[in-house]
């Protein structure tokens, strides 16, 4: 398990916000940059009178670590070894009571004091957005007690393997095929069942935000899916995209031999978008 790093000050909320077919597309290049987004789409929302959109996220990793975490951590800790959780709880409540998703400062500020695995819950105890989907490779699927966040990461279920025992070839196959429709209409129906089974309403069945972590693809042959149907009716159907291109991810978790970048990645996808939204 990675240890909590040191807070580096201040940063910008740095995104670059396009519009294609008439949707609001988000581009940033650290994840957790995305709440600046979110929350725009969430002030305009509520601006029409409606509730806080749903997310749909792809992604490597999860990124629903508890809302502040490391931040509350080296605040309240002299080193990785401590154990002080009940001040670390107590600071909870006052850095999301500063958020103020309808003003540009306070998201800021938010977003200096958020790493990248954080934003997803810190979305949704801000009121940003309702709940999380969350389709994801790591596997590293958290319990939520309070039913906000679904996670799935199927393994070659999603591509109909039907091996006993799974190898390399067979992990080769399922990374190629991330946006296939064979892939997402398994996912999506896994996180339906999820949310069924608590009572709310599954993926797409309230307005929601696509969120895209570029290092969900491994391969080019993932960002290039035979099938575009499942994927090309999220994009349609989205209040607007999020991407985060995340290069040092990228670069670190594509497969050997593959030769794709953030930037790369990037390109293939807001052509994936001019497609879906002509």
């Amino acid at each position: 398990m990675l240890m909590p790093s040191r807070d580096k000050g201040i940063t910008s909320m740095a995104h670059k916000k396009v519009t294609i077919g008439g949707k609001d597309v988000y581009i940033v290049k650290d994840h957790h940059h995305v709440l600046g987004g979110w929350a725009e789409v969430r002030h305009s929302q509520a601006q029409a009178g409606a509730p806080a959109p749903a997310l749909l996220t792809l992604d490597h990793h999860t990124d629903t670590k508890d809302p502040f975490f490391n931040h509350r951590f080296w605040a309240t800790h002299k080193g990785p070894t401590d154990q002080n959780t009940a001040a670390m709880d107590a600071m909870l409540p006052g850095l999301i009571g500063d958020i103020d998703w309808k003003t540009k400062a306070s998201v800021k500020r938010a977003i200096a004091k958020l790493k990248h695995d954080e934003h997803v819950r810190t979305a949704i105890r801000a009121d940003i957005v309702s709940r999380a989907f969350v389709i994801n490779l790591s596997g590293e699927n958290r319990a939520d007690p309070v039913g906000h966040v679904y996670e799935t990461c199927s393994g070659c279920a999603s591509i109909g393997c039907t091996k006993p025992i799974h190898d390399d070839q067979c992990v080769r196959s399922r990374t190629d095929q991330m946006l296939e429709s064979v892939h997402l209409n398994h996912e999506i129906a896994e996180l339906n069942a999820k949310a069924r089974a608590n009572g709310v309403p599954g993926v797409g069945a309230d307005p929601y935000i696509l969120d895209i972590d570029l290092d969900y693809f491994h391969t080019q042959k993932a960002i290039a899916p035979t099938n575009t149907t499942t994927f090309y009716q999220l994009l349609q159907n989205a209040l607007a995209v999020t991407v985060a291109t995340e290069p040092a991810c990228v670069k670190s978790l594509r497969l050997r031999g593959s030769k794709i970048t953030g930037k790369s990645l990037l390109a293939d996808m807001l052509q994936h978008i001019q497609t879906a939204l002509p």
